[in-house]
């Protein structure tokens, strides 16, 4: 894969064009939208790999670096929709917290898969075919802690850790960005306008194997998927599902 493509900037412009040119109509739905009912964007990822083969193996190779840049490329594309548009704010909103879905993997057995992915599976993108067996109650969680530098006075964010139980471990230096480095200790809950859009809806589900997709005698296993913002309450319990993460 080139070096250029992998460069994050010139990613996520190929990101934007991306979006602009094949989910125009979806982001006009963002945008539209006065009830904040549509808060997501699906990508398919049969379009991304025609439109750009590159850039699709690397979400596929790397989801926890790309999937943010797609969720920045939303973000802009919207802008730059918003801009072309002659109506009224109250009309036409950019949605700050839009979420990049993605779909429609290539049929090949690393990525649609009938079993439950083991350890060798973890930081990959692929997509698993499987029945709800358990749903949990909605719950709020805390996805970043905004601190104050008591020395630089810089405002920074601490993302949860959701492989953690949602844990949003104290920072143990500055991580305010600039050219200055700053090795502070000593931060303070930040009073920002952040405080309200720091916390989000989630749902545990449980979703099993399917038996008709199993070998004879072979005992069903189960994952814990945990579902973000506009997904949950989307699946109830006997449903087949098929989860992309």
């Amino acid at each position: 894969m080139s070096d250029q493509i992998s460069n994050t900037t010139v990613a996520q412009g190929a990101m934007q064009m991306f979006l602009e040119e094949y989910c125009a109509v979806g982001i006009q739905a963002l945008l539209f939208d006065t009830d904040d009912e549509v808060m997501s964007l699906h990508i398919d990822m049969h379009e991304l790999l025609e439109f750009n083969h590159e850039l699709a193996m690397l979400l596929l190779e790397s989801p926890s670096k790309f999937l943010p840049l797609f969720n920045i490329a939303c973000l802009a594309a919207q802008r730059s929709l918003k801009q072309q548009t002659t109506v009224s704010d109250s009309i036409c909103t950019v949605k700050e917290d839009a979420q990049v879905r993605v779909t429609h993997l290539p049929n090949h057995p690393t990525l649609q898969r009938t079993r439950i992915p083991g350890s060798e599976d973890v930081g990959r993108l692929l997509s698993i075919s499987g029945t709800v067996i358990r749903t949990g109650l909605v719950k709020m969680m805390e996805t970043h802690r905004v601190y104050s530098c008591t020395k630089c006075r810089g405002v920074f964010s601490v993302n949860a850790e959701v492989e953690q139980y949602n844990y949003i471990p104290k920072p143990v230096r500055c991580l305010v960005p600039g050219p200055d480095f700053c090795n502070s200790t000593a931060f303070v809950p930040a009073d920002s306008a952040e405080d309200s859009q720091r916390c989000v809806d989630y749902q545990e589900i449980k979703i099993q194997e399917q038996v008709g997709r199993l070998t004879l005698g072979t005992i069903p296993r189960a994952i814990v998927v945990v579902l973000e913002r506009d997904l949950v309450d989307k699946a109830k319990s006997g449903d087949s599902v098929t989860v992309t993460g």
